[in-house]
């Protein structure tokens, strides 16, 4: 029966894809210009030949791949599952007349008609369902993406790639809210500002690589030597701030003290002569609140002035802020 049904549906190729071509039309009028009566028989053709195996078989496997595949082909193309299985309904529906062709007798029509009707039926199923797993693995991809993006653009915001210290906008922010808590609850809290001393020479001698293997170095030693509750932050080219919550201002200037001691003994950058580079040093201020200042920009402002007058000193060593930052006058 399969044999004499092949042939049925192989000389109704035409009239199926004619039928199949004027649903999709009515769906929507460029589906037609988007699926020639060619494609629609070569697609139809190959169709009925699975469907025939799978009546002959009763094994889906084959089918079922087919329909995956074809499934996958029209995701791809970017073709809408409904108009697709538009097709298979109207093949579903010219099935009894099909079968009448076929089987005059009663019993039988109907037997074979319920077993076409299952099997498109089943094609229906399988088509749906593979067709929104693609789709929604397809959405899961895009999503993914673009959290990979956002994530990206967000370690970007606040994580320097050269030192994988927070950013100077990030470290800001940290501070002001730092500096609240403690004033709301009245906890000890200091900030201590590194400068690595003579940075220009260093760069213009040994090259942006060499420069950037320096900072790396001192940002590890500066990690090696803090808690994990500190927030450190590269905050300027060659400046390091280092929040230190629940710390008063002796302890700080401890480690202040250890962390220049520390940026002394890193090595030069790689490949260079011993003795052609003088040790590393640093410029060093360190502060509290609220003896240097009130709020997040007068403590930094304070640090930062502890820093630049150690420099001027001659660098390689840590003072202390002498008192809150002043606001600036304007010149008239």
């Amino acid at each position: 029966m399969t044999r004499h049904l092949s042939s049925l549906l192989d000389s109704e190729q035409d009239r199926i894809a004619t039928a199949w071509a004027s649903a999709l039309s009515r769906m929507r009028p460029s589906a037609y210009v988007y699926r020639p009566l060619e494609e629609l028989r070569r697609l139809g053709r190959a169709y009925l030949a699975e469907l025939v195996s799978y009546l002959d078989s009763d094994d889906p496997a084959r089918l079922r791949e087919f329909v995956h595949r074809e499934a996958a082909l029209r995701f791809s193309m970017g073709f809408g599952a409904a108009e697709v299985v538009q097709g298979f309904v109207v093949f579903r529906e010219l099935t009894q007349d099909l079968c009448e062709q076929l089987v005059p007798d009663g019993e039988n029509l109907l037997l074979l008609y319920r077993s076409l009707a299952g099997a498109t039926d089943f094609t229906v199923v399988e088509f749906v369902t593979f067709f929104n797993h693609l789709a929604e693995e397809r959405t899961a991809a895009q999503q993914k993406e673009m959290q990979d993006l956002q994530r990206a653009l967000v370690d970007e915001a606040v994580q320097d790639e050269v030192t994988d210290f927070f950013t100077s906008r990030y470290f800001d922010e940290h501070l002001a809210v730092e500096m609240k808590r403690a004033a709301r609850y009245h906890r000890a809290f200091s900030l201590v500002v590194v400068d690595i001393d003579d940075f220009d020479e260093l760069r213009d001698r040994y090259g942006a690589v060499g420069a950037d293997a320096t900072l790396r170095s001192a940002a590890d030693a500066l990690r090696a030597l803090t808690r994990d509750v500190d927030i450190k932050a590269r905050t300027d080219e060659t400046e390091f701030s280092i929040a230190m919550p629940e710390t008063l201002l002796e302890p700080a200037t401890a480690v202040a003290e250890r962390l220049r001691l520390a940026v002394g003994k890193l090595p030069v950058p790689q490949d260079a002569p011993v003795a052609d580079w003088r040790s590393l040093r640093a410029s060093v201020g360190v502060g509290s609140h609220p003896d240097h200042g009130s709020t997040a920009r007068e403590l930094l402002q304070s640090v930062r002035r502890a820093r630049d007058q150690a420099r001027m000193l001659g660098g390689d060593m840590v003072l202390r802020a002498e008192g809150a930052a002043q606001p600036e006058t304007k010149l008239l």
